[in-house]
């Protein structure tokens, strides 16, 4: 009874404690990924709609905080970082497509990453999946409001994936978890994910059966 009467305030707090945090999550993820743009964006296009974005931004968050709200936090924080971008440059009806792309495509590769920064091939493939995803949402605008055919929008799709997911992506963002790893998220007031050490304390803190108890 004790126990439960200790645990109960204390998941309550920080059930309550989860919302702003997600939102301190989220304003960040936005302030940063649109400075992030307007470094990055300064980088020529390649035709057709083949950009460099700051993607490894919101990715280090996706796999560094763990899953729940953040999850949902993070792409919203890329999303309205982007939408920023797009209101200063002069807001298009085909910007929706990127806000929905942005949204969708962070959100899975959080759902791929399942708190598990250290797993390295799990992250890579947050990244690039996350990418696709989000490139195929933005690029199927070409195929509603553009004059562009089938064919240039899937090379802006994988174009995108590349230079999101890979080079702007995956190598810039694994080598940033390693680094920012047990820091970024006791600042953020979350406990660091580090399930390979867990399962460890857990195997050796289980207590060993009595001979009593064996027979």
């Amino acid at each position: 009874m004790t126990a439960n009467n200790k645990t109960g305030p204390t998941q309550q707090a920080d059930n309550r404690a989860a919302a702003p945090r997600a939102m301190v999550v989220a304003a960040l993820v936005a302030v940063l990924f649109f400075f992030g743009l307007l470094i990055f964006e300064r980088i020529p296009e390649i035709p057709v709609d083949i950009d460099f974005k700051p993607f490894f931004i919101p990715f280090m968050f996706l796999a560094l905080l763990p899953k729940g709200l953040p999850t949902l936090a993070i792409p919203l924080g890329a999303a309205v970082g982007e939408s920023i971008g797009d209101i200063i440059e002069g807001y298009e009806v085909d910007d929706v497509f990127g806000f929905a792309g942005y949204f969708v495509g962070f959100a899975i590769a959080g759902l791929i990453v399942n708190g598990q920064p250290l797993k390295w091939v799990r992250v890579a493939m947050a990244c690039i999946i996350g990418a696709l995803v989000q490139a195929v949402i933005e690029a199927s605008a070409f195929l509603v409001f553009g004059e562009e055919g089938l064919s240039v929008a899937i090379f802006s799709a994988l174009g995108n994936t590349v230079t999101h997911g890979i080079i702007l992506g995956a190598i810039i963002t694994i080598p940033l978890v390693k680094a920012l790893h047990g820091r970024l998220e006791r600042l953020l007031g979350y406990t660091p994910q580090r399930p390979q050490q867990a399962a460890k304390q857990q195997s050796t803190s289980t207590p060993m059966p009595s001979k009593s108890e064996a027979r």
